[in-house]
């Protein structure tokens, strides 16, 4: 049942038996790739999260990263040039865990057991536990202009996602759904049209106070550069085993140190 707060902080849909209907949902996710809740927050709730974002972000790391689509290891049986070893790049500013407040409303979401038992029925888990470590449980991620999110596909089996503030050009989230395989085989023959812009993928329209669902290890997904304004995104990380880190060179790149 939620609680006086949640109830406080949820969009006016979200009462408690929305969170007893997973099945339908769960079917759209699988099929889809993708589950977006409009207006998950209350405009009351954002005022709050985005003057609280506005508040850390003096404090964030701004990192650059670079990796291939598969974020793995440079393959020498490949070419250079190939989708296996091209460079993708990724530039943000960040704030972990152990400085988003104790009485946040992300820290209020993130442990809520009526939430997590929602997203373990949607995504078939037994169980969703936070990282072990104290920088990687909530993160919020924040685009200035000329930001972006490379292509790539994520090694985890989901994302989520909850977008605070939306810049005013450019930042679209752009996916290519169920395409890791093709017969057994990483279908690197698409992936190359769509590195060299020759395809287009599913677009979507993001506004503010929506939380998303993404199956990101079975599509390739990119966040083009953000053109006016700032975008901030809140991820919401779990793992399916207790006692689980990140490990300590995405610790270094995202957050500057390991602890």
């Amino acid at each position: 049942m939620l609680d006086s707060d949640l109830k406080s902080i949820l969009g006016e849909k979200y009462k408690d038996r929305f969170f007893e209907q997973t099945s339908s949902l769960s079917n759209v996710l699988n099929k889809e790739g993708i589950l977006v809740f409009d207006s998950f927050i209350s405009q009351r709730g954002l005022i709050k999260l985005k003057k609280e974002a506005a508040e850390l972000k003096p404090k964030s790391f701004k990192s650059s990263s670079e990796y291939n689509v598969y974020v793995s290891d440079y393959d020498e049986k490949f070419p250079p040039e190939s989708p296996r070893n091209r460079i993708m790049s990724t530039t943000k500013k960040c704030i972990p865990n152990d400085l988003i407040p104790k009485d946040s409303i992300l820290q209020k979401l993130y442990d809520s057991s009526l939430l997590k038992n929602f997203f373990c029925k949607l995504l078939g888990k037994d169980n969703l536990y936070p990282y072990e470590d104290s920088l990687s449980s909530i993160n919020i991620n924040y685009y200035d202009k000329g930001d972006a999110l490379g292509w790539h596909f994520d090694n985890s089996d989901f994302t989520i996602t909850l977008l605070v503030k939306n810049c005013t050009k450019g930042g679209v989230y752009e996916f290519f759904n169920d395409m890791r395989f093709k017969d057994g085989e990483e279908d690197y023959d698409f992936v190359q049209k769509i590195l060299d812009n020759n395809l287009e993928g599913t677009k979507v329209k993001s506004f503010e106070g929506d939380l998303m669902i993404f199956k990101g290890n079975k599509s390739i997904h990119q966040v083009t550069p953000v053109e006016e304004g700032e975008r901030i995104l809140v991820t919401f990380n779990y793992n399916e085993t207790l006692g689980i880190s990140l490990s300590e060179q995405s610790r270094r790149t995202f957050f500057g140190r390991i602890k």
